[in-house]
């Protein structure tokens, strides 16, 4: 069986099939040259397929080249996303270093030492703090450790918490509510504080002769909204008081240390002047 024709003779419609790669080609009928047209199917053919099998090429290295793009994508995002984790983390230990490194809590005026009615020793020391730098200084009593030395005596921890109200134990003590009624509010008013048993907390007690004083820290928050924070609104009295044989002679130095939560320790350090006025408030410059 013959194979199938792939020229035509273009005189006498002579057809045949060629393998010549020559350009011009006799016709077995009439021995007219004509053009090998059998050819260029073939170099077109061939020509065909080496496009297809550039574009199959190609298309293979969009697909390669689109694989490192999606790679590099996703290690760039999670290289953009460690760096966007290291930054934060190490704000925030910056932060909190700068936290323990300094006080949110600084002494916010003059400090004030009580003298007992004879002028031998001092009972009551009386420290105006505020909040500086945040918006608010926890003061709860598992929050706060008030460290305290007088003399040659020491005490770990003395702070019995935020001062209550004595006529209603569930508020706490705002000495400033007194000037709301005409009668401004002294020291004495509230120093002597004392425990309430029923509700666990420190309400308020007059000074008297002094001789009903515990050895104990409470704060005092004037202008309160009612919780044991001392706002950045707020004025603090941190008040110290020594019972009978604590007191403080003349001449002796007392240190108190204010630590609170994650921050850096307030220390006061007051030295007892050598001279006094008895039964008095005498302040320390």
């Amino acid at each position: 069986m013959g194979e199938k024709p792939n020229i035509k003779c273009q005189k006498c419609g002579y057809e045949w099939h060629t393998r010549s790669k020559l350009k011009m080609v006799t016709c077995p009928s009439c021995n007219q040259k004509i053009p090998n047209i059998a050819l260029n199917k073939r170099r077109r053919l061939v020509k065909a397929l080496a496009q297809s099998k550039r574009a199959i090429i190609g298309l293979e290295a969009a697909i390669v080249l689109i694989a490192f793009v999606i790679i590099a994508a996703a290690f760039s995002f999670m290289v953009v996303n460690q760096g966007l984790y290291a930054t934060e983390r190490g704000k925030v230990v910056i932060q909190e270093g700068l936290k323990q490194a300094s006080t949110p809590l600084t002494i916010d005026g003059t400090t004030f030492v009580r003298t007992t009615i004879d002028g031998k020793y001092v009972n009551v020391i009386v420290v105006p703090v505020k909040a500086f730098g945040v918006k608010f200084v926890a003061f709860g009593r598992n929050q706060t450790v008030i460290s305290l030395r007088v003399g040659q005596k020491a005490w770990a921890n003395v702070y019995c918490g935020v001062l209550y109200n004595s006529s209603d134990p569930s508020k706490t003590y705002d000495p400033s509510v007194g000037l709301a009624g005409g009668s401004p509010i002294a020291f004495d008013d509230f120093v002597g504080f004392s425990y309430n048993e029923t509700l666990n907390v420190y309400v308020h007690g007059s000074y008297d002769d002094g001789s009903g004083l515990m050895t104990g820290a409470v704060l005092v928050i004037a202008n309160s909204n009612g919780d044991e924070a001392l706002d950045v609104g707020e004025k603090g009295y941190l008040v110290v008081t020594l019972k009978s044989g604590d007191g403080a002679p003349a001449r002796t130095q007392i240190n108190i240390e204010v630590r609170l939560d994650k921050s850096a320790t307030l220390s006061i350090e007051i030295t007892i002047p050598e001279s006094m006025p008895a039964n008095a408030y005498v302040p320390i410059i």
